[in-house]
């Protein structure tokens, strides 16, 4: 079973990014969630800037596409952390030299797998702050912390994981980083326990313990080709119920060469959980 779910559930929560004095406070949020902060910053009439993160960097020919870098005073704070927690759409951070972590986060850009271009995607930082402690001092830089919204079943509650180096720096940093072997797996699964959260009509009842479970089910679904969204929710009562790994009636469907949407009309006719 999964164990890197455990230790995300654990971990402890705030209500709201927190700014001790002198620091500065900046959100990436991604493209398609920009328009939003935008609005929120002319309602408020407060100062800010903005950076395009690609800019500068060999992607800055679709730089439109990519995040954008929100340095703001505190009375925007709460506005655009309502904007991070669309489904999540980004990510805050405190530093003392917002040009400095601007430079930063441009440099962790040159890490791979190429999935990394989205640091600001809280899943992607999860895994690597996760799996990285070795490397936290290179991988936070001059960011102080980094907070990530929490999957919640209540999409109101608005809380957030904080995130630190737990660990000094023993030499010079050298980018980029090692990834170790653990950070796929975390990342999958992470990513899995934010999209069981964002259907709570199906999987709101799963208490916490049980969750390690229902994500390997899923996973044993994608790893049989059954991995549409539509899909997995009509299989939402398998799913939950039990570890499919032992249901060996399962095989003759999970295994023929009918299409996935067929298979999953035949799981929902035959079987039961």
């Amino acid at each position: 079973m999964p164990d890197a779910i455990p230790r995300f559930l654990n971990r402890p929560t705030l209500n709201s990014p927190r700014l001790e004095h002198g620091q500065k406070i900046a959100f990436l949020i991604e493209a398609a969630h920009a328009p939003a902060a935008w609005t929120v910053l002319m309602q408020k009439g407060a100062q800010f800037k903005v950076d395009l993160l690609w800019s500068g960097t060999p992607f800055q020919a679709q730089m439109a596409q990519g995040p954008s870098w929100f340095v703001v005073n505190a009375q925007c704070v709460d506005g655009l952390a309502q904007v991070c927690h669309q489904r999540p759409a980004g990510m805050a951070l405190t530093c003392t030299d917002p040009l400095q972590a601007l430079a930063h986060a441009r440099t962790l850009l040159s890490m791979t797998p190429p999935k990394v271009l989205a640091i600001h995607d809280p899943v992607i930082w999860t895994a690597l702050a996760m799996e990285n402690v070795g490397q936290h001092a290179c991988l936070f830089g001059p960011w102080q912390e980094v907070y990530t919204p929490v999957p919640g079943v209540d999409p109101t509650a608005h809380q957030w994981h904080v995130w630190k180096a737990e660990t000094p720096a023993t030499g010079p940093c050298q980018y980029p980083l090692a990834f170790p072997d653990t950070l796929y797996s975390t990342y999958t699964d992470i990513r899995w326990l934010h999209w069981l959260r964002q259907h709570p009509q199906h999987f709101a009842q799963v208490p916490d313990p049980e969750l390690p479970r229902v994500v390997s089910n899923l996973d044993f679904f994608v790893k049989h080709g059954i991995g549409a969204d539509r899909d997995l929710l009509r299989l939402s009562a398998l799913v939950t119920h039990g570890d499919l790994r032992e249901r060996e009636d399962l095989l003759p469907i999970l295994t023929s060469h009918e299409r996935p949407h067929h298979r999953v009309e035949q799981l929902l006719q035959e079987l039961q959980p």
